[in-house]
């Protein structure tokens, strides 16, 4: 349980920054912001999930508690407007536009 809060206040750490950073002048920086905090909270929100139903046992897989459906919404949020893998390639290109130049 230790790990998951860790994981959670790191991708609370990472909202932060993005949305300070949204506001940044440079294009790509704010991509780079948004992409890297879209890859830590995709990575949360898939390990606190998956734990959580492990914590649970075999009744986290089913329908009568709030893990199983809270764990759904996760995969899908983790999912949403491009999956991990996507972003985490995003913002390798905005790093190295950055180095770059």
């Amino acid at each position: 349980m230790a790990d998951m809060l860790i994981h959670v206040e790191q991708a609370r750490s990472m909202s932060y920054l993005a949305a300070m950073r949204a506001s940044e002048p440079s294009r790509r920086e704010r991509r780079r912001a948004l992409a890297a905090a879209k890859v830590v909270v995709g990575n949360a929100c898939r390990y606190v999930g998956q734990e959580a139903v492990q914590l649970h046992g075999g009744m986290g897989v089913t329908d009568e508690i709030a893990v199983s459906h809270l764990f759904r919404r996760l995969t899908a949020l983790e999912m949403a407007l491009g999956d991990t893998a996507h972003h985490l390639e995003q913002f390798v290109a905005a790093s190295a536009q950055v180095e770059g130049t």
